[in-house]
């Protein structure tokens, strides 16, 4: 069964003078429930604007985004955001953590969009990310690693179909990478997500049994 089908996707940007410019031009792109997929995306491929279409941030020149069955390319504002915040979880690269607001707090507003805020699912999922002992702490008295942590929890707040992860280890060192890689895929498993992970470090891509290039799939060529 699959979570997300993508056919015939296009989106281009106009700068100021007027000129238009080609970014995303992808024939077709698919994934399977559960199914765990690396896709390789060096700068200027596209990779950010690819997942900001999938999430329903940015809107499509043309084509189909279907995500757990629904097509957000054709829907309004609000149903778009409301099918983002049912269907998918996404781990920014800069972690997008409100700095006045605690882990705990930041992961009750992740649900906020979805089923609504639940404490005590917000705590287990803390717990089950090692955050157990800092859930009530701000992003500025935790460590990267740890803002990280409290980002994978959020994107699963809401139990996704699909996850998006931009460059989510880039952050960190080789070490903490590797754990931060492991989590992200368990806690995946465990939720039966799927998961979408754009990197550009050859030894996170190489541990994905399916690999895909952006460069490859995105007719455009080198995209912003």
């Amino acid at each position: 069964m699959s979570v997300l089908s993508i056919e015939g996707l296009r989106k281009s940007y106009v700068s100021p003078d007027g000129a238009t410019t080609p970014v995303i031009d992808i024939e077709s792109f698919a994934m399977a429930a559960g199914e765990q997929v690396a896709l390789e995306g060096a700068s200027g491929s596209g990779k950010t604007t690819f997942l900001h279409l999938i999430a329903g941030i940015v809107k499509a020149d043309s084509g189909s985004i279907v995500v757990a069955g629904d097509d957000i390319t054709a829907m309004r504002e609000a149903a778009r955001d409301r099918a983002r915040a049912l269907h998918l979880g996404y781990v920014f690269q800069t972690f997008n953590l409100l700095d006045g607001y605690t882990a705990l707090e930041n992961v009750m507003l992740g649900m906020m969009f979805g089923p609504g805020a639940d404490r005590a699912k917000a705590r287990s999922l803390l717990e089950r990310v090692g955050m157990a002992d800092r859930m009530h702490y701000k992003p500025r008295q935790l460590s990267v690693g740890q803002q990280q942590r409290v980002a994978v929890a959020r994107a699963l707040a809401n139990q996704p179909r699909l996850v998006l992860a931009d460059e989510p280890t880039g952050n960190l060192d080789r070490i903490r990478a590797a754990e931060a890689l492991a989590l992200i895929r368990e806690v995946c498993r465990e939720q039966d997500a799927a998961l979408l992970l754009v990197s550009h470090d050859r030894a996170v891509l190489e541990s994905f049994e399916r690999r895909e290039s952006l460069s490859e799939l995105n007719r455009v060529g080198s995209a912003t």
